[in-house]
């Protein structure tokens, strides 16, 4: 069993007072999906030290960035500036491998992270653009060949879902056109399916 980080327990426990966001990215429905995610991914990549992985759209980073922890380097970008100031700030800034970007992920932006990342994660697909559609695969591709880990769901009611799918098959039309599908998986909750793919771009 690993330890528990005490220190990022106390940060959520003072952030989640007056939180109900961040108390809402630790939700059961949140850990069962990502947790399923995070076995699939260690299923099919292996996950060390010299790891490098970035995070598209990771809101506060509440349960990929601790089961991740100990890899080189985590990316994780979001376009919210007031979620990436309490997760670099209050959550995780005792986290000295892990960078927090304010972005929107399908901007024009060649960061170096990209080429040297081993994988690629986006539990918010249906937040955002196709993967398919983000213009700088072949840029990065063309030094690197990427594990991918992406999540979609057809919750279509929920505010801010612009991308939805309606079944598992959609979601892989939405894939870069290189990619290779290594496993699949299917979440269901109260208010709807999750659907997972792992990968190689």
């Amino acid at each position: 069993m690993e330890n528990i980080d005490l220190q990022l327990f106390k940060n959520i426990m003072a952030e989640g007072r007056n939180n109900t966001d961040l108390l809402d990215s630790f939700s059961p429905n949140q850990f069962k999906a990502k947790q399923k995610l995070v076995d699939m991914i260690h299923n099919y990549v292996d996950i060390n030290s010299e790891t490098e992985i970035v995070i598209f759209g990771g809101w506060y980073g509440s349960i990929l960035i601790p089961m991740f922890k100990d890899v080189k380097k985590i990316t994780l970008i979001d376009i919210d500036k007031e979620v990436i100031n309490i997760a670099s700030n209050r959550l995780f800034n005792h986290y000295k491998n892990v960078e927090f970007r304010v972005q929107d992920v399908f901007e024009y932006n060649k960061l170096n992270q990209y080429r040297s990342a081993n994988v690629f994660i986006n539990t918010s697909c249906e937040h955002m653009a196709p993967m398919k559609d983000w213009p700088l695969w072949e840029w990065v591709l063309r030094k690197n060949n990427p594990y991918f880990a992406f999540t979609s769901n057809n919750m279509f009611g929920i505010e801010g879902h612009t991308n939805c799918v309606n079944n598992i098959e959609e979601f892989k039309k939405q894939l870069p056109d290189t990619s290779k599908v290594l496993t699949e998986n299917e979440v269901i909750d109260e208010r709807g399916s999750r659907y997972l793919l792992v990968g190689k771009i």
